[in-house]
């Protein structure tokens, strides 16, 4: 028998978290608190990716934290146009106390997802790294 918690209803919101080629979809409550989402997040991270996340412009795997403290999520600046690059949500700190619905997100939305140390701070969009397969490369145009 299912456990309350485990069981999905219809009003959760699917939220995509993205990390170079790596999507995780998670589902959550409209007024879920980040700190809530995040754990759940760092929980699947650790489990799935024990050794890290591998991206293309580096050999050397990224460490999933051991912190939720450590998890910056960012939020497309234009959601039609991945390369226009990302924008930091206020998850962190006093930040996360809120939810996907006080943050303005909607269902399906995509987070970008990235890993800092304590106290590190860097420019969005030296933080974010989500890569997208090249269309025009999967289906060149027959000439």
């Amino acid at each position: 028998m299912a456990r309350d918690e485990d069981e999905v209803h219809a009003s959760a919101f699917t939220l995509q978290f993205k990390y170079a080629k790596y999507t995780v979809l998670l589902f959550a409550e409209p007024l879920t608190p980040f700190i809530t989402i995040k754990t759940n997040l760092l929980a699947i991270l650790k489990e799935r990716y024990p050794g890290g996340l591998l991206r293309s412009d580096s050999s050397t795997p990224t460490k999933i934290p051991d912190s939720i403290l450590d998890i910056v999520l960012g939020v497309p600046i234009d959601q039609y146009d991945p390369s226009k690059g990302w924008d930091e949500l206020d998850t962190r700190g006093a930040g996360i106390k809120e939810s996907p619905k006080s943050l303005g997100l909607k269902d399906g939305n995509k987070l970008a997802m990235a890993f800092v140390e304590d106290g590190e701070d860097k420019e969005a969009k030296e933080l974010f790294y989500v890569e997208y397969p090249d269309v025009e490369a999967l289906y060149p145009e027959d000439e």
